[in-house]
């Protein structure tokens, strides 16, 4: 792969309008100091447009925030942030996954998404996932809490987050997934997570009333 690496820069507040159901955690602080670093088979810069484009299994890294696609197009604005757009191969999905921070004991907790498109912008720490969209909060690598929409746009720094609909199903519907909080102790952080895949529709909900 082709390695670019990109010097650190400062970061702005965003606002979105919901807030998360993990509103406990936001995205990890020390990774707003971290340089960002973009990978592909092939990488070609246009200096006079601040533009570059990588294709071939792409990958955006930036302390614990990882996006990876087919194709990625990064430019930078006049203020000298970048925003990246990452799109998959065919029948594929873009994933992004990042860290964050916890006050809880013995909690690793992580975001991670994927979706047809995957639109970051560095100032506003907002993670936007554009077609198929689906959206996880993890606890120890064990799922909590999921989302699934047409749009999903994720601000890092407040842990917000606003879900538009045109699911899977085809309802034109959002779907959220939110466990309950427990006191039980965590479970002890295991093998890495399975890779995210497609969600599905919901399943109907089982009957509670026994047959005579």
């Amino acid at each position: 792969m082709t390695p670019m690496t990109l010097k650190p820069l400062g970061t702005a507040l965003c606002v979105v309008v919901l807030a998360s159901a993990a509103g406990e955690a936001a995205a990890e602080r020390a990774d707003r100091e971290k340089p960002t670093q973009i990978e592909g088979t092939q990488c070609v810069t246009e200096e006079l447009k601040q533009l570059s484009v990588c294709t071939g299994n792409v990958v955006l890294i930036r302390g614990t925030l990882r996006i990876t696609g087919e194709r990625m197009e990064v430019r930078e604005t006049p203020e000298g942030y970048r925003q990246a757009t990452v799109t998959a191969a065919p029948g594929q999905l873009a994933t992004f996954r990042q860290r964050q921070d916890t006050s809880r004991p013995g909690v690793e907790e992580y975001v991670e998404g994927a979706a047809e498109r995957i639109e970051y912008d560095e100032r506003a720490e907002t993670v936007r996932l554009v077609q198929r969209a689906q959206w996880k909060r993890l606890e120890n690598e064990q799922p909590r809490d999921e989302i699934a929409g047409n749009l999903i746009t994720y601000d890092g720094r407040n842990a917000t987050y606003s879900v538009a609909g045109g699911n899977q199903s085809g309802d034109g519907r959002v779907r959220l997934i939110l466990s309950p909080r427990t006191d039980a102790e965590p479970a002890a952080p295991g093998a890495a997570a399975a890779p995210l895949k497609p969600a599905t529709s919901l399943s109907p909900p089982a009957s509670t009333a026994a047959k005579k």
